[in-house]
């Protein structure tokens, strides 16, 4: 049973990971479109069709992809004036019910955005404009990135009961492992 844990743990970092990448690769394809119609626009003055859809759309992959690789690391904004004062019984009560409630509340929407993005797939849910441009790819990349962000929450949890450690230890020795 540990040795599945473990795989499961690593499954998800590289997942995580992956995630990120794929976010990143979806920056770098929105500039190229960005700075492909810049130029088209001034050179030619010509739009390049779908341009702005496609960009739009990818937005997606940016906002939700990283949310998990971020939660690991503790990275998300987070404003401790109270928290920071708390002895460290009381911090484990607070974060116990923070990492429960999120990973409730992310994991009912990963299934209401997934069952939206089969919907759409489904149904050939399209954009208007110039073009014909579909959704579903966009929309699946929601309930991808809140089941890695769920999960993840789900995790912490476990290690906040069974190995006491809070969310800030976890990202400290994170840090110190890379």
């Amino acid at each position: 049973m540990a040795t599945f844990a473990s795989n499961a743990l690593i499954l998800q970092r590289k997942l995580e990971e992956i995630a990120c990448y794929v976010s990143a690769m979806a920056v770098a394809t929105m500039m190229s479109i960005t700075v492909l119609e810049v130029f088209a626009r001034a050179l030619f003055r010509i739009s390049v069709p779908g341009s702005y859809e496609y960009v739009s759309l990818m937005f997606v992959y940016l906002i939700y992809l990283g949310l998990g690789f971020s939660q690991r690391r503790d990275a998300h904004i987070t404003v401790g004036i109270l928290y920071d004062h708390m002895p460290r019984r009381a911090k484990k009560i607070v974060e116990g019910l923070y990492l429960l409630i999120a990973c409730l509340f992310f994991g009912a929407l990963t299934w209401t955005s997934g069952v939206s993005a089969f919907s759409a797939y489904v149904m050939g849910d399209t954009v208007l404009g110039i073009i014909e441009v579909k959704t579903w790819w966009a929309r699946a990349g929601i309930p991808v990135g809140l089941a890695l962000f769920s999960t993840r929450f789900l995790i912490q949890l476990i290690d906040l009961i069974k190995n006491d450690v809070l969310l800030e230890e976890a990202a400290a020795a994170e840090e110190e492992t890379n």
